[in-house]
């Protein structure tokens, strides 16, 4: 009776403990919704479409990659812009 008695008891513990966290974490990502902090607000919508929209083409051309299917001929470069190493420096007088 009491070895049954303790598999009971930590089986209910280990379950409302699973319940707690998934209400405390399913209402902190409420609040946040509700409440966006200073940081979401200073995001112009211009850069979280930016944001949204390169996060859809990452996971647009991971997906591409996991069934197999060759990437498209594209620039090496997005949108023509070159890298770093091409930019001109300016220079200190």
């Amino acid at each position: 009776m009491g070895l049954n008695g303790v598999g009971v008891m930590i089986i209910t513990s280990l379950l409302s403990f699973a319940l707690i966290s998934l209400v405390f974490f399913g209402l902190r990502a409420y609040n946040r919704k509700k409440h966006p902090t200073k940081e979401d607000i200073k995001e112009t919508n211009r850069q979280r479409r930016e944001r949204e929209k390169l996060k859809r083409e990452t996971k647009n051309k991971v997906n591409a990659r996991m069934r197999g299917e060759k990437p498209e001929d594209s620039e090496s470069v997005p949108n023509g812009k070159r890298s770093g190493k091409y930019k001109k420096k300016n220079k200190k007088k």
